[in-house]
């Protein structure tokens, strides 16, 4: 089986895993044993398109930028907690745009791990990681150049998103949050590219 089909697979699986993950994972959990925090949301967010890798990306204030555009939405939901770290599922939609560009579609499932959130008085900071899978109809910007020159599909890649969040004690279900929406070969292992890379900030909402 090619790297594709298990990458296809793999998201399959995932996407599927969602729905019922979380249900399952909660039958011995009572609702004191839920996270302070909340266990589940859906945000919004978006940004700009990095012109450089997902180093560059991370110093956002320094990374050269194109003139395409991030958009998206998603879910999440955690499902078990242990001391100061907390699991969950999360999936999303969004789409890639751009002046002169097609634009671009993307899906994208995975797990997310979130630290216990740092207080500093009535502010609150939680840093937290997605990763899974990601899914495109087209490329886009330096994604284009880049899938050319390494002559792998960029359809199906690795999915990874650091983010930080912040939410004050006023309104805990409410939290704004800065991410970076990376996709990748991951080294090689489904394809030798950095695909895209979109610095982007958003806001949640927790239930």
């Amino acid at each position: 089986m090619s790297k594709f089909a298990r990458a296809i697979l793999a998201l399959g699986a995932m996407s599927l895993f969602v729905p019922f993950a979380a249900p399952i994972a909660a039958q011995n959990v009572t609702d004191k044993d839920l996270p302070a925090n909340r266990d589940e949301s859906v945000f919004v967010f978006g940004g700009p398109m990095s012109s450089g890798y997902f180093g560059d990306a991370l110093t956002f204030w320094s990374s050269g930028y194109e003139t395409n555009s991030f958009a998206g939405l998603g879910y999440q939901r955690f499902f078990y907690e242990y001391e100061s770290f907390a699991l969950g599922l999360e999936a999303g939609l969004g789409l890639r745009m751009g002046t002169g560009e097609t634009t671009s579609a993307e899906a994208w499932a995975g797990l997310v791990g979130r630290l216990t959130e740092v207080e500093l008085g009535p502010v609150n900071i939680t840093p937290s990681i997605t990763g899974g899978f990601s899914v495109v109809t087209d490329t886009i910007g330096v994604e284009t150049t880049r899938t050319a020159a390494s002559g792998d599909s960029a359809t199906v890649l690795y999915y990874l998103a650091p983010e930080i969040a912040v939410s004050h004690d006023d309104h805990p279900e409410w939290e704004a949050f800065g991410r970076i929406q990376h996709r990748s070969g991951g080294f090689g292992t489904i394809a030798h590219i950095d695909g895209s890379n979109a610095v982007t900030a958003g806001l949640r909402y927790k239930f």
